[in-house]
């Protein structure tokens, strides 16, 4: 990997242990960054300080309920990268407080990170800074974290993913990591500015069916009325007319879309409580939404995947990759989680499984968000 980047795996649950071995397979000269998932049964408190405390450089990073990384069948429960070398510089902002005030905190973490690294937000440049995120997947807050960062610096990318916990729990928190503290309702901004060639991914396989469909009454993440009537009763029969059926307690293999020039942005369909249509991302009253339906998860990840290798110079040095939690499981319930996580471990991939996905100003689900470091080739400094 040109010695620009380390990954790290590790297994158990004992918070001390799994720092320390993360610690022992990072520490280098020229250690500038760190980013690190762990499994929500770990003692977050516990791990992020130790971690930190054993590391010279920053460490960011979240909580999750499936760690991305490494090989082979075991189970990892945390994973670390660390970057090395001069060329990167980096900035973090922290967003903290969410439900004080989601929006001007989220603005304020891009200035200070952008300040961090000697500038302003406006005199960002998309080619040489890229932005990625970490946001507290419980708090309720994270579309409006995502509107604030993005639209803050809107000349560079944005890409991250929704810490996550324990599915169905009101009582277990997400967490994001920063300088060595857990942090709940919070978000962390991280901008890199580097000459290495990079790029920010989004990747998605849903499928467009021909159905459509008018949000008439919305609140939040639920969806009351489609077409001006109950919601339920309206998506059980547009389901029930390209021959497929909704199971109201469980995820859907259906999902909504929101086309914006033409580029599909999905929301999951996580279930069904009375006639509310219950979703992974909110949507506002007159949004028109398309159905989708699954495609080629795995040969649509790999395609992508390819050509981003080819734009950063023909192969990825280093894949960060927030990868939602529904991708994982349409994977289980197809038999192909093998195959998806080969699709990652083809690349120095360390991600996680994600309560939902940043892609510019938007938070989407069912969606592969990331950022790839390619070889020596380097981007263009010139605006």
């Amino acid at each position: 990997m040109d010695g620009i980047a380390r990954t790290v795996v590790a297994r158990g649950f004992d918070a001390q242990r799994v720092a320390d071995e993360l610690a022992a397979g990072l520490r280098g000269d020229g250690l500038r960054l760190v980013v690190v998932f762990a499994d929500w049964r770990i003692d977050t408190a516990t791990f992020a300080r130790v971690l930190q405390q054993a590391l010279p450089a920053p460490v960011v990073g979240c909580t999750t309920i499936g760690v991305i990384g490494g090989s082979g069948e075991e189970p990892r429960s945390a994973a670390a990268i660390g970057f090395y070398g001069d060329w990167l510089r980096v900035g973090i902002g922290i967003a903290t407080e969410l439900p004080k005030s989601a929006l001007a905190r989220s603005r304020d973490a891009v200035h200070t990170a952008a300040a961090a690294l000697g500038t302003t937000a406006d005199a960002l440049s998309s080619a040489r800074h890229v932005a990625f995120t970490f946001v507290d997947g419980s708090s309720g807050h994270e579309e409006a974290f995502c509107i604030a960062s993005a639209a803050t610096s809107p000349q560079i990318r944005f890409v991250g993913g929704s810490a996550a916990t324990e599915i169905g729990s009101k009582d277990r928190r997400a967490y994001v990591f920063a300088h060595g503290e857990a942090l709940a309702d919070a978000g962390l901004v991280v901008l890199l500015e580097t000459k290495r060639a990079f790029e920010a991914i989004t990747s998605q396989h849903m499928v467009a069916t021909a159905a459509k469909t008018v949000v008439t009454a919305a609140d939040g993440r639920a969806i009351e009325e489609l077409d001006g009537r109950p919601a339920a009763e309206r998506l059980h029969e547009l389901v029930e007319q390209l021959g497929g059926t909704i199971n109201p307690t469980m995820p859907s293999e259906f999902a909504f879309a929101r086309f914006v020039d033409g580029v599909p942005y999905i929301r999951s369909i996580i279930g069904i409580q009375g006639q509310r249509v219950q979703l992974a991302c909110a949507v506002e009253t007159g949004h028109v939404l398309r159905l989708m339906r699954p495609g080629d998860l795995i040969g649509q990840t790999q395609k992508d995947l390819a050509a981003t290798a080819e734009r950063v110079g023909g192969h990825i040095d280093a894949l960060l990759a927030f990868s939602c939690i529904g991708r994982h499981w349409e994977a289980a319930a197809r038999g192909i989680e093998k195959p998806l996580a080969e699709a990652y471990a083809a690349y120095p991939t360390i991600g996680f499984q994600s309560f939902g996905e940043q892609t510019g100003m938007l938070l989407v689900n069912h969606t592969l968000t990331g950022l790839a470091i390619g070889g020596s080739t380097e981007v263009s400094t010139e605006e």
